[in-house]
């Protein structure tokens, strides 16, 4: 968090925060996992590494007991060099092993024997243009030509995977991925995507990576992010997709996380705006709608954005070409936690870290 601006947060935020993570807690199955999407059925391992990974951004407390049992569970799953994937069926991949890697090194369990064995897993899904892939041939070629043949696409680096690796502090090749992000940067500000149509998602998370462990100011790449990011905030603080015209909670969350990252009294405004659509738009029962679209490219489609059209909400086989939403709301309610945790007072110290395990440039 080194150089990012601190929103202050007032007790509805606070009580925004509460009721949020009782929803969390609460939407968890009777074997302590969330489940959300459903594309090869429900998302369990994805689910509960972003949910616990977010939650654990806030101070001890219910918040931090449920993220340590969330680590407790996923380190308990697959085998010791298979990485974690979207559910049990499913081959490890490089994104969802990086959350449960930033799940286990926000809770300062990054030393732990497991997320070592994760580390190499993700360093392993390097490629030569600097970027991680999401699969690799050697692990997920047996399932995925089930479906079809080729999945050159799926081999290639992705954006959105390598902000996501970037952020892990204690990934050997991270310096690689750092000046892959600077190299990517969209003139606007704003990174691309893959697996979202929302860029907000990841040009948070590549500002926060190239900010983290700076001393102030921030990065300039994450200052540009900020601006892009202030842009997309509107008036009454929501920001409005394709998807969401009325106004989405996570690329609202995303938009708020990368304004916190690039902070400047320029774009102060449009957070404190972002704040506050953020806690008057919360449900009653402490979630927000689910707004979290992801989508499903083809096998060989390099380049989604030049898509014209999405079916939604396929699943299975028919998910490729297709938007899936989280429709439990884990998700997007996950999202606004870590975004309003980040951008203000409540952000947990950073946890104890052994000498051995010191951030890598």
């Amino acid at each position: 968090m080194n150089g990012a601006q601190r929103l202050p947060l007032d007790e509805p935020v606070r009580q925004a925060l509460s009721a949020a993570t009782e929803f969390l807690r609460s939407a968890r199955d009777e074997n302590g996992w969330w489940n959300d999407y459903e594309v090869r059925g429900p998302g369990q391992f994805w689910a509960t590494a972003f949910v616990g990974a977010s939650l654990a951004e806030l101070p001890e407390g219910p918040a931090r007991a449920a993220a340590a049992g969330a680590w407790r569970l996923l380190r308990g799953s697959r085998g010791p060099t298979d990485g974690w994937g979207y559910c049990p069926k499913v081959p490890g991949d490089a994104d969802i092993t990086s959350w449960v890697l930033r799940l286990a090194e926000a809770l300062g369990e990054d030393d732990d024997p497991r997320a070592g064995e994760g580390y190499r897993f993700v360093a392993a899904h390097l490629q030569p243009d600097d970027g991680v892939s999401s699969y690799l041939p050697e692990t997920a070629q047996p399932f995925l030509e089930r479906v079809a043949p080729r999945w050159d696409a799926w081999y290639a680096s992705h954006p959105c995977v390598t902000a996501a690796a970037a952020g892990l502090r204690g990934l050997p090749v991270r310096a690689r991925l750092l000046d892959r992000l600077r190299r990517i940067q969209r003139p606007d500000g704003a990174w691309p995507a893959y697996w979202w149509p929302d860029r907000e998602y990841p040009t948070a998370l590549a500002a926060e990576a190239l900010t983290a462990g700076r001393p102030a100011p921030p990065s300039p790449y994450a200052r540009h992010a900020a601006r892009w990011a202030a842009r997309r905030i509107g008036p009454d603080g929501a920001v409005r997709t394709a998807q969401e015209p009325r106004g989405s909670a996570f690329a609202t969350a995303f938009a708020l996380r990368a304004v916190t990252a690039g902070g400047g009294a320029a774009t102060a405004d449009a957070g404190h705006r972002a704040v506050r659509y953020l806690t008057d738009s919360q449900r009653a029962d402490g979630s927000w709608h689910p707004s979290a679209w992801c989508r499903v490219p083809g096998p060989t489609e390099r380049d989604p954005d030049a898509r014209e059209r999405w079916e939604r909400g396929r699943s299975g086989k028919a998910a490729l070409g297709s938007l899936v939403l989280d429709n439990n709301a884990l998700y997007t309610t996950a999202s606004v936690v870590a975004a309003l945790a980040r951008a203000g007072a409540a952000v947990a110290p950073p946890a104890p870290r052994r000498p051995d395990h010191a951030p890598r440039a």
